[in-house]
């Protein structure tokens, strides 16, 4: 089919489209919050034209408290679709806390997101959300498509091909209905260029950026060395969600980055619960290897009993979970497994649960999404956020995305089956529900201006680039690779952390923190001369008591090394377990700041 391109715009310029001047910045405090601050501040719809409107941005902050500022540090905590105003509101104290009390803390949402315009919608509301899902979820559907390991698993995906494509156009032609051109105004460059005139506007024309951007912000935080290099001033960029081949590369041709390392996570994650009276799933016996047994007859038993019900959260038995939704809620548990015990107390409930079929199992209260169903969440759970209501995710993901007018849904869910058999058997499974990348086809409007060119600008000042060495949706191939010779080179200091989880961040390391502390002072790492990393960090125990011993000598997976390439997929099977856990992949972290909220003031 054929796409709107709306009138691609590439990078050349290195500042504002237009020198629209900086504005006062008038904050009050926030509502029902203390110590938190608020204010809007309004920019161009279309930067390139100013004719077209403006549109309200809304920030937080949580202001230094010591008598004169000695910095400050904007937050992206992902998405698309991810609001950073309430990432200030649960967790902006607590980051504050960390890094330094004359640190300002603050966030904005996004275009399209929480506060900002423009108003994106596609569902009214829990009624038209569920009529529209309802349809894909379920038994004889492909919500519940099963093992794909398994050929007549494989023939039954594949019989949905005609249904899926028919959900991924109506979708399209909603979300076209309701919002227009207003479409092509949520783009990534977009937000970059709001993001540097907030800094213009709140800290002085011309100040040096300084952003933190987690899973999707790292797409922010690399655009910005590349439309702004000369602004860059201390840039994170945390859990790794590669931005040239976001930019450069057809979705489902990279999809399978997602999951090359959360089979070592869950793998890992054996390690450090095995044998310890601390983790529910385990016994003072258990090792790495048994536990990998339990989490494949777990899904199993899952599979066997199985009963075609669409899938709830307060479930009375897990009959009524596919062996899909089950995977995902491994994986998405493996996020945070190092704040907190949720796989551990998921784990052990689902096992309970299976061995007393007549009795009921009311799961822990945790932190992280449970089940599977599109933006994992189904209207039952009455807790529909309004990303997935506006779809927002999609808008911006399929919006700055390179046009597609050759893959066809069948290419999709081929690729599905070609990921689950080659490079993980259980998480790859969960496309194509659970992945937005397999809607972009169907996607017929584009960002104005997109980012469709090579990583090579070299930013003014060094960056910092962080992932953990078993990131379940960001793996640290996708870190490596933007720090490597090829890309921001010298400019650029690869940090790796020996745990799991998604960023660094999901990690208590003081390790971590005193290179972040001293990177904002001014003093980044030595570079190592290579593309391996700068600097190697530990944690000083797991949630569960002492690091495993197998864990500081953790190896970067060479079958997925393509740094010296700039784009494409490679193929191979992940490192780690036998058993795997798929992506959450929606939208790259839109729930991250819900996750910190509870998961960050753990620590």
């Amino acid at each position: 089919m054929k796409f709107s391109t709306f009138g691609l715009v590439i990078i050349s310029t290195l500042g504002s489209s237009k020198a629209l001047a900086p504005v006062n910045v008038t904050w009050s405090n926030c509502p029902q919050t203390t110590g938190i601050e608020c204010a809007t501040v309004q920019v161009p719809l279309d930067w390139a034209d100013e004719s077209k409107g403006m549109i309200p941005i809304a920030l937080s902050r949580i202001p230094a408290t010591t008598p004169q500022r000695e910095g400050y540090m904007f937050f992206n905590p992902g998405g698309p679709g991810g609001s950073g105003t309430e990432f200030i509101q649960f967790t902006g104290k607590e980051i504050q806390s960390i890094l330094g009390a004359g640190l300002e803390i603050i966030s904005w949402d996004p275009r399209g997101v929480g506060g900002s315009g423009p108003n994106i919608t596609l569902f009214s509301g829990e009624a038209e959300y569920g009529d529209f899902w309802k349809p894909l979820v379920g038994g004889g559907h492909v919500g519940a498509h099963g093992n794909l390991t398994i050929t007549s698993d494989v023939n039954f995906l594949m019989t949905q091909v005609s249904t899926f494509d028919s959900a991924a156009q109506s979708l399209n032609q909603r979300m076209i209905e309701r919002n227009g051109d207003l479409l092509k105004y949520v783009g990534t460059c977009a937000v970059v260029r709001d993001l540097v005139y907030l800094v213009d506007s709140v800290y002085g024309q011309g100040t040096d950026v300084n952003f933190w951007g987690l899973s999707y912000g790292t797409v922010i935080a690399g655009y910005l060395t590349q439309m702004f290099p000369d602004r860059v001033g201390r840039v994170i960029i945390d859990g790794v969600l590669d931005p040239e081949k976001y930019g450069n590369s057809i979705p489902m041709k990279w999809a399978e980055v997602d999951v090359y390392d959360v089979d070592f996570a869950l793998k890992s994650w054996t390690e450090a619960c095995a044998g310890r009276n601390s983790c529910p799933f385990s016994t003072q016996n258990d090792t790495s290897s048994t536990l990998l047994t339990k989490v494949d007859t777990i899904l199993n038993t899952a599979y066997e009993r199985y009963d075609g019900s669409i899938p709830i959260l307060n479930i009375s038995g897990l009959f009524s979970w596919p062996y899909d939704n089950v995977a995902y809620t491994i994986q998405s548990s493996l996020y945070f497994a190092m704040r907190s015990d949720d796989n551990g107390q998921v784990l052990a409930a689902l096992e309970q649960h299976q061995s007393n079929s007549t009795g009921k199992v009311v799961l822990p209260n945790v932190s992280l999404p449970i089940g599977r169903s599109p933006y994992n969440v189904m209207p039952s759970y009455d807790t529909i956020p309004p990303d997935a209501l506006s779809n927002i995710g999609v808008a911006v993901f399929c919006g700055d995305a390179v046009d597609d007018g050759s893959t066809t849904t069948e290419d999709v869910f081929k690729e599905t089956v070609r990921i689950s058999q080659s490079v993980s058997r259980i998480f790859g499974s969960l496309y194509p529900l659970d992945s937005v990348r397999t809607l972009c086809h169907k996607w017929t409007s584009r960002a104005v201006e997109r980012l469709p060119q090579k990583i090579s600008k070299q930013p003014k000042n060094v960056v910092l680039v962080m992932s953990t060495m078993g990131d379940p949706i960001t793996p640290y191939y996708s870190a490596r690779r933007l720090a490597s010779s090829n890309q921001l080179g010298n400019k650029a200091r690869l940090v790796r952390l020996n745990s799991i989880g998604h960023s660094t961040l999901s990690n208590n390391s003081t390790c971590i923190i005193d290179v972040v502390k001293k990177f904002i002072a001014g003093t980044p790492p030595d570079d190592a001369g290579n593309d391996e990393a700068d600097v190697t960090c530990d944690i000083e125990e797991t949630i569960f008591g002492a690091v495993p011993s197998t864990w500081p000598q953790f190896q970067f997976n060479q079958t997925h090394d393509e740094s010296t390439q700039s784009s494409g997929s490679s193929s191979g099977s992940s490192s780690g377990s036998s058993s795997g856990a798929v992506r959450f992949g929606a939208t790259y972290g839109s729930f991250l700041f819900f996750a910190f909220s509870a998961l960050l003031l753990l620590r």
